[in-house]
């Protein structure tokens, strides 16, 4: 059976990437890049001023790049500018007090709650059929900043008796190891809202060899694969200057949850034995 096809949740830029444009196409695209803020805030006349072209251009520029319309070109472009500018340097000039522990507490209910309510439950069984195949390799591919995560998940799964590749380290690092990949492979990707380039060269090199995108991100739209794949969302607000990544360890609990529940007695069986020996290790005091 095919899987299903995730919701396209490509950015303005991989749209653009991913499309043929003529000439005149060619002058709005130029635009979107270089002054997002004419078309996050204009009208399509406007648009089509600034970039030296008609309003039906700019209308098929829209359709071109599978939007519904410019209005919902505009919308998406609104969506990119003001997630650009949420970096850490601005937040931290309106974070709340460190001391402030009811924003804090309800920032992060709220990103649990968000996290929880909004998981696509196809999405979700989609992905824990593809960690639970152990006919796949599964690669898991970290940004820099949610790396401890990522370690954190790959520990459990491997105590889960599932194997996994954890791919950090330098750019040739990681693409050396991804020479391995196979067809039918899985990459995890797991990121927050702003992609790092090393990371998004990674993961389209793993998908380009054949392996099944699953993305793990803190919003959308997103520049990394997701054809023939899955992508699950995580609430990443915060309120201090770093985004939280308290959603993302919720995502990553259910996944071990839910393989663990899958993989019964054979975990039960594991842990016991991974117990004895931390035990007689002495790795472990009571």
């Amino acid at each position: 059976m095919t899987p299903p096809r995730p919701a396209d949740v490509r950015s303005i830029s991989s749209r653009l990437a991913q499309s043929s444009l003529t000439p005149a196409l060619r002058k709005v695209a130029e635009l979107l890049l270089v002054d997002p803020e004419a078309v996050a805030f204009g009208t399509v006349a406007s648009v089509a001023e600034r970039a030296g072209t008609s309003t039906p251009t700019v209308v098929r520029l829209s359709t071109a790049l599978g939007y519904d319309g410019f209005a919902h070109l505009r919308e998406a472009a609104r969506a990119e500018l003001s997630m650009r500018l949420s970096t850490d340097a601005v937040r931290v000039r309106s974070a709340a007090p460190a001391s402030d522990l009811d924003a804090l507490r309800e920032a992060e209910c709220t990103n649990v709650t968000a996290t929880l309510d909004g998981l696509d439950r196809v999405a979700l069984d989609r992905a824990i059929d593809l960690l639970d195949d152990a006919q796949r390799q599964l690669w898991v591919l970290p940004s820099t900043q949610t790396e401890g995560v990522a370690q954190r998940l790959v520990d459990q799964l491997h105590m889960l008796g599932r194997r996994a590749v954890l791919l950090v380290g330098s750019e040739f690092r990681i693409s050396t190891s991804l020479a391995a990949v196979r067809r039918g492979d899985v990459v995890m990707t797991i990121d927050i809202p702003r992609h790092e380039p090393a990371l998004i060269r990674s993961q389209d090199q793993a998908v380009q060899a054949g392996a099944v995108p699953v993305v793990v991100t803190g919003s959308v739209p997103t520049s990394l694969a997701t054809d023939g794949g899955v992508v699950l969302l995580f609430a990443s607000t915060s309120v201090g200057p770093f985004d939280s990544l308290v959603g993302l360890t919720v995502v990553a609990n259910l996944l071990v949850n839910a393989l663990s529940e899958r993989r019964q007695p054979e975990v039960a069986s594991r842990l016991a034995n991974l117990e004895t020996a931390w035990t007689r290790s002495g790795a472990l005091r009571s």
